[in-house]
């Protein structure tokens, strides 16, 4: 009887698994890094967008990045909102789409809205063009903004 439950609960995590086969982008993490003086780009620095919702999903708000001695900061606005998914993450992209371009995960959504910041290394000679809000178990965007191409 222990056998044939084994082989059950087996066969069930292969068919639950085989449902959702959505691969989540394979873009790098970023490094967080601990805002210091001077090592930081400065809050209200940068170039600014707004979010639109994609593939569906609602977004809205306001967003600015700025780039400073290898260091990004990501600032979105206090009317930020995007609509409630699992596993959403913050990229930054030279396209609106995290499987393609150069992304860099920045990190996992910290609120579905108001103000927030994240602040990171960013790889030399890239120049960004997108910010967008992925859902990650499903390989789907959710909401994007297009920014001027940062230095």
């Amino acid at each position: 009887m222990r056998q044939f439950a084994l082989i059950a609960s087996c066969l069930t995590a292969g068919i639950l698994a085989g449902c959702n086969s959505a691969t989540p982008p394979t873009a790098p993490d970023a490094t967080p890094v601990a805002p210091a003086a001077g090592m930081t780009p400065p809050a209200g620095s940068g170039v600014t967008g707004g979010f639109v919702g994609a593939g569906g999903h609602r977004g809205s708000g306001g967003v600015r990045f700025a780039v400073a001695n290898g260091v990004g900061r990501l600032d979105f606005g206090d009317d930020f909102s995007v609509q409630g998914v699992p596993g959403p993450f913050v990229y930054v992209n030279t396209t609106n789409n995290a499987n393609t371009g150069r992304p860099l995960r920045v990190a996992a959504l910290k609120s579905n809205s108001g103000a927030q910041s994240y602040v990171f290394e960013v790889p030399p000679g890239v120049s960004y063009t997108w910010i967008l809000v992925w859902c990650d178990p499903f390989n789907v965007p959710v909401a994007e903004a297009s920014i001027p191409a940062t230095p």
